[in-house]
């Protein structure tokens, strides 16, 4: 297991300081939560209850929106119950589509037990495997700049691996995603409304 210093909070909250009108995609857990703690806006959809399905909810909309870009924010543990997805993805080759995946090396919402990257799963090198033109892990909060950088490219598909400490710092309050049913609602909405600013 690595010694990882980034902190999840501050990562994502740096990576999407500036994301305007693009689609951000939420795993199950605790980065969905951080997301909604420091990030929360109209264009984020927020799973909850399919864990491993973040990725292919992230392809189908950018497969839908080839227009936007959209993100991915996931955990290690929850893009790992469908790895197999990086491959439709590698294959489909969005380029507006990247995946970042918050990797504490635990199943931090079922009670920290270990995950299969503590044991040396390499994500980036699976989607690299796939067919990910770029795929890469960060272990330092100012890489951040770079990683804004390349989602912001549109040439992905792009995965990012940030290693992160192995707590569960949700953020202020803790937040909990909401109902599956309204998240989806809200989420319509924001994008109609921004479509109409277009």
């Amino acid at each position: 297991m690595s010694n990882n210093v980034i902190d999840r909070l501050d990562f994502i909250r740096d990576l999407l300081k500036d994301a305007g009108d693009m689609i951000v995609v939420t795993g199950i857990g605790t980065p969905g939560s951080n997301t909604r703690n420091v990030a929360d806006r109209g264009l984020n959809f927020y799973i909850s209850g399919a864990m491993g399905a973040a990725s292919g909810v992230g392809l189908g909309i950018a497969l839908a929106r080839p227009d936007r870009n959209v993100t991915v924010i996931t955990g290690d543990a929850e893009l790992m119950m469908n790895v197999g997805t990086l491959a439709s993805i590698a294959v489909a080759r969005p380029r507006n589509l990247s995946v970042v995946v918050i990797d504490n090396e635990r199943f931090g919402a079922t009670g920290s037990q270990i995950s299969h990257t503590a044991h040396g799963v390499d994500i980036a090198g699976i989607a690299r495997a796939s067919g990910f033109p770029l795929a890469e892990t960060v272990r330092e909060q100012g890489a951040v700049e770079a990683v804004r950088k390349h989602i912001h490219a549109g040439e992905g598909p792009y995965l990012c691996v940030a290693k992160v400490g192995a707590n569960r710092r949700l953020g202020p309050g803790g937040a909990r995603i909401r109902d599956g049913v309204m998240t989806k609602f809200d989420f319509m909405r924001a994008l109609e409304a921004s479509d109409a600013k277009a």
